[in-house]
This record gives C-alpha cells, sequence and structure tokens, in this order.
C-alpha cells in the first residue's frame, strides 16, 4: 500500500516537472522578440512603469494621471517584473506566460484527478496549444491572467469538494479563495461573480445543499476580505471618487449599459472566437459537450465534475455575450473547462478512434485546413489586406502548414488517436511558432522605431509632445512622461471610448495642466527657446505649417512624424 502511493506521488511528481519544463520552453521561446503592441501592452507596462519610478504602489497611474479603470493585482506583478529583470519586452510578458504556464499545470492536475492522467495530460496540452490561450500568455494585459486566476479558484474548489480528507479539502478550499481575492484584486467583481453564479448553479442542480456547510464561507470570506479590502480602501482613500468611478461606471455601466464603449457588436459575437482561439480543439468541441449533456441527464450525481465544467462553459458564455461591449480575450475563463472537456472526450475514445464524433471532427479538419490554405493563398497573392511582404511569407507559411496538415490527417483518419493526436499536435505547435515569429513584422503600429531615436536625442530640459494623438508605447519605451496636445473641454469625451478619455477621467484626481496641455499652451511654448520634440500624424501637418512656419524634421516611422522647434 505504502508503496502504491510512493508510486503514484512519483508519477504526479514526474508529470508536473516535465510538463513544467516542457511548457516553460515552449511559452517562453519569442517572449521578447517583438516590440509591445498597442494599447494594451504600451498602456499596461507604463502604468507599471510609473509605479516602480514614483515608488506609489496604491495609486496606478498613466502619463502621471491615476488610471482606475482596474484594480491593482497585474500592475504589482509587472512591477515586480521590471524590478528584478529591467525594462524589457521578455520581462513585461513574463508573468502572463508564467500564469499561463499555471494555468495548464492546475489543469493537468485537476484532470488527473477527476478523470485518470490521461486526461490531465491531454487536457494540459490542449490548453497550452490553443491559439488565443497561447497568444493572450505573450501579451501583457489582464485577460489571461484574470481568466486563470478565476478558474484556478473553481478548479481548487472542485478539488476540495471531491476530496475526502478533511485536511487537503481544507487546503484545496483556502487555495479556492486566495485566487478568488487576487482575481477580484486583478478586475473586480467578476473574481467573485462567477464563483458565485457556477458554484450556486452546481449546488441547486445537484440538491446537495450540505455542500454550504463544508465550503468554510466565514474562514473564505476573511482570506478574501484580507487580500482584496486593504487595498479598495487605500486607494479610496488616496482618490475619494474611486468606488463610485470603478464600480459604478466601470463595472456595472460597462456591462449593462449599450454606449460609450468600443467594440459594440453582435450576441453571437464569441462563437468563431472560440472556434478560431481554441482551434484545432473546437472541431469536437460539440461532441465532447454532447457526451457530457447525455451523460449527465443519464445520471447528474455520477458525472457532477462534468456538470461543474458545463455549467463554467456556460454561465461564460452567456455573461459576456450580453453587453454590447464585447473584447477577444473576455472570453477566455472557459478555456480551462473547455479543454477538459475535451480532453476527457479523447481520454474515453482512446481505443475507439473510428467512432463518428472523432471521424466527423477530423474529416471537419481536413476541409478547414484546404480552405485556410486557399484564403491564405489569395491574400498574399491577390493582395486582399494592406500587409507588408515579409507577413506575407508568414501567411502563405501558415497556410501551407495547415495544407500539409490536412492531407496527412486524411491518410491518418483511420489510424489510432495517439498517432492522429500526435499529428495535431505537432501542427498547432508549429502554428504558434509561425504565429510568434509573425509578431515582428506583423506589428506596424507600433512607435518603437522613432522612441528608440528619440531617446538618443532627449536631454532632460527637452520636452516630448504629441499633437492630438497619444501613442502608449511611448512613455515606457523613451521612460519619460510626455505632453499632450488635445481638447480636453470638448463636450463628446464622455461619450467616445479611447485614450482622450482615459486620460480626462483622471484630470479629476489632479492638476495636469502642466502635461495634459491645450493648443494654445502648445504655440507658446513652441515658440520657446525650450526644446520640443513633436510626434503627430502626417495629417496634421499641414496645420503645423500654417502656424510654427518652420519645423525640422528628424524622422518618420509610417504616417507618423518625429519633429522638433529647434534643429538638432
Amino acid at each position: 500500500m505504502i508503496a502504491t502511493k510512493q508510486n503514484k506521488l512519483h508519477s504526479w511528481l514526474i508529470d508536473f516537472v516535465m510538463l513544467s519544463i516542457l511548457l516553460g520552453v515552449f511559452y517562453a521561446i519569442w517572449l521578447g522578440a517583438h516590440a509591445l503592441f498597442t494599447p494594451d501592452e504600451g498602456r499596461y507596462s507604463e502604468v507599471a512603469r510609473e509605479m516602480v519610478v514614483s515608488g506609489d504602489y496604491v495609486t496606478p497611474r498613466l502619463n502621471g494621471v491615476p488610471f482606475l479603470d482596474k484594480p491593482i493585482f497585474y500592475y504589482w506583478l509587472q512591477a515586480s517584473a521590471i524590478q528584478l529583470f529591467g525594462l524589457k519586452e521578455w520581462a513585461l510578458r513574463f508573468w502572463p506566460a508564467f500564469i499561463g504556464v499555471l494555468g495548464c499545470l492546475l489543469v493537468y492536475g485537476a484532470g488527473r484527478q477527476f478523470f485518470n492522467r490521461r486526461t490531465g495530460v491531454i487536457a494540459a496540452i490542449l490548453l497550452s496549444t490553443s491559439p488565443l490561450y497561447y497568444g493572450a500568455a505573450h501579451y501583457a494585459n489582464l485577460d489571461l491572467e484574470v481568466a486563470v486566476l478565476i478558474g484556478n479558484s473553481l478548479l481548487f474548489f472542485l478539488l476540495g469538494m471531491e476530496s475526502s480528507h478533511s485536511k487537503m479539502r481544507s487546503w484545496f478550499l483556502f487555495f479556492a479563495y486566495v485566487f478568488m481575492g487576487l482575481a477580484a484584486l486583478t478586475k473586480g467583481l467578476i473574481g467573485i461573480v462567477f464563483p458565485a453564479m457556477i458554484i450556486g448553479s452546481w449546488i441547486l442542480i445537484l440538491n446537495r445543499w450540505s455542500i454550504l456547510k463544508e465550503m468554510r464561507i466565514v474562514t473564505g470570506a476573511i482570506i478574501f476580505s484580507l487580500i482584496t479590502v486593504p487595498w479598495y480602501v487605500l486607494v479610496q482613500k488616496a482618490n475619494p471618487q474611486f468606488f463610485h468611478f470603478f464600480f459604478v461606471v466601470q463595472q456595472f455601466s460597462r456591462y449593462l449599459t449599450q454606449q460609450s464603449f468600443n467594440n459594440q457588436t453582435s450576441f453571437w459575437f464569441y462563437i468563431p472566437i472560440i472556434f478560431a482561439g481554441f482551434f484545432p480543439w473546437s472541431i469536437f468541441c460539440i461532441q465532447s459537450l454532447w457526451q457530457s449533456i447525455k451523460n449527465i441527464f443519464v445520471n447528474r450525481q455520477e458525472y457532477r465534475v462534468e456538470l461543474f465544467l458545463l455549467l463554467w462553459v456556460i454561465f461564460v458564455f452567456i455573461f459576456f455575450s450580453i453587453p454590447k461591449s464585447k473584447t477577444v480575450g473576455y472570453i477566455l475563463p472557459l478555456f480551462q473547462p473547455l479543454a477538459l472537456l475535451v480532453g476527457c472526450y479523447f481520454s474515453r475514445a482512446w481505443e475507439r478512434a473510428q467512432q463518428k464524433g472523432i471521424q466527423f471532427g477530423l474529416l471537419n479538419y481536413v476541409l478547414i485546413s484546404v480552405a485556410t490554405f486557399v484564403m491564405c493563398w489569395l491574400v498574399v497573392s491577390y493582395k486582399w489586406m494592406d500587409i507588408t511582404p515579409e507577413f506575407g511569407n508568414y501567411i502563405f507559411s501558415a497556410g501551407g502548414l495547415f495544407l500539409f496538415s490536412g492531407i496527412l490527417i486524411f491518410f491518418l483518419r483511420k489510424k489510432n488517436l495517439q498517432t492522429i493526436l500526435s499529428c495535431l499536435i505537432t501542427t498547432a505547435v508549429l502554428f504558434l511558432f509561425i504565429l510568434s515569429a509573425s509578431s515582428q513584422v506583423s506589428n506596424v503600429r507600433s512607435i518603437k522605431p522613432l522612441a528608440m531615436e528619440l531617446k538618443s536625442l532627449i536631454k532632460p530640459d527637452d520636452e516630448v509632445v504629441t499633437f492630438y494623438r497619444y501613442y502608449q508605447d511611448l512613455p515606457i519605451y523613451i521612460e519619460k512622461r510626455i505632453v499632450i496636445v488635445a481638447d480636453w473641454k470638448a463636450p463628446d469625451i464622455a461619450q467616445n471610448d479611447n485614450w482622450l478619455r482615459e486620460l480626462w477621467y483622471g484630470m479629476n484626481y489632479q492638476d495636469t495642466s502642466q502635461w495634459l496641455i491645450d493648443e494654445a499652451t502648445f504655440w507658446t511654448r513652441w515658440k520657446s527657446d525650450k526644446r520640443l520634440y513633436v510626434l503627430t500624424e502626417e495629417r496634421y501637418l499641414d496645420k503645423l505649417r500654417e502656424k510654427a512656419v518652420k519645423y525640422y524634421q528628424i524622422a518618420q516611422t509610417n504616417s507618423t512624424v518625429l519633429i522638433s522647434n529647434h534643429p538638432v
């Protein structure tokens, strides 16, 4: 008996070590090979940089202005990466990648505990090779972090409820409440709303109200409060309007209001996002979900884990589909349960690869792969999109990869499931490598080239100004707060979800008149002896010529021009 437990522990340890190494290497490749994407990577990274520079770890600031749209935990993570590794692009993406790997490892652990070892390994691989999950883990914003924190909270809760050992249950629930608190400290109310909805509906359907007594709710409330309340109290004290702005404007209004927020789209928006973001595994989602639904209808008590995972997928999908304002990364919280359900489906079909569901999925994969190649070829050959030749090469390479993979799967479809999955996994990994490598040429909106040239010219007394435009990645690359020219009294600012409104909100908390200026103030400074480096769009050059009389152009990248009021 002791030997059996030791062997099992050894097996768990070996799996965790191997998965950690493989996923760590997989997610580290090309992590810092390209410039920051805008707006998110530039915006959130700059908030963390200013936190390190100012030493204020309570009020997040963007270009010197209080930026209270989101809670603090993600900025703390980013600030710690800057402190440990310096201001490098890979360092700014370190925590998203780390948390992405952590999410995969917990999916492995949950899959193995709830089902079997094979399910755990497959589910972890499916999750790690899903394009949207992988991409989010290489992108410095909050979406992946909050998704994994919520997911880990739910998985630890389920592990606790399924544990027959009282001490282990307490530990699992402790981690569930810790992750719940961290999720609320990362994105706000959804950190507790999702667990409450999913767990509550699970208890209701199972009619197992005794679970409430086993949840250590009082202890959980204390843990959750210790993690979240101190910062919320401190930031409200430092910024008296915070509670109204954060909870009313950013949390409730953003969810319930149909106006004043970007990305207004239809209810079905997330269906193609899930299909593409979870591809190629999404071609097996319907089969997996249907199998779980049938099992639950037969005996919901026996298949209570699958019921929990299914409710998780359903609630996340419906919750984010209701509001008009939608963002691609919001749907990430359903990827962990989806990976577990599809992994379980594959595990059950391991010796029955010829069953209809598997064969139907494989034939769909072949058709989609051929269609993908045709689309890639048309995009590159007929220039359907405004892309560079270098990026076109990556698109064509991806199309060729799927064509080859589709042909291979067509001939392998009668083989065993291990062979088929090996081919699909290899294709997914190679595609993600192509995707990562292409980021170097696809990120055409970055201001980095001009910022690096500008950084070599700036003297301590010089001012960097942007004219009716804010480049989100400029302050972090030049490591300096910038002056922004705009009409800060425009009556429609509150109706437009953009950088202007983000900074305008923060103007209520302090005097920003020295660096958020109007055009009249700009021209006064332009005509002074002080050197100004101005970045603007080509379309504003005629306006500058009229009033500036003379300016000195230094460099240009795409449509962005760098000029100065004095010769360099």
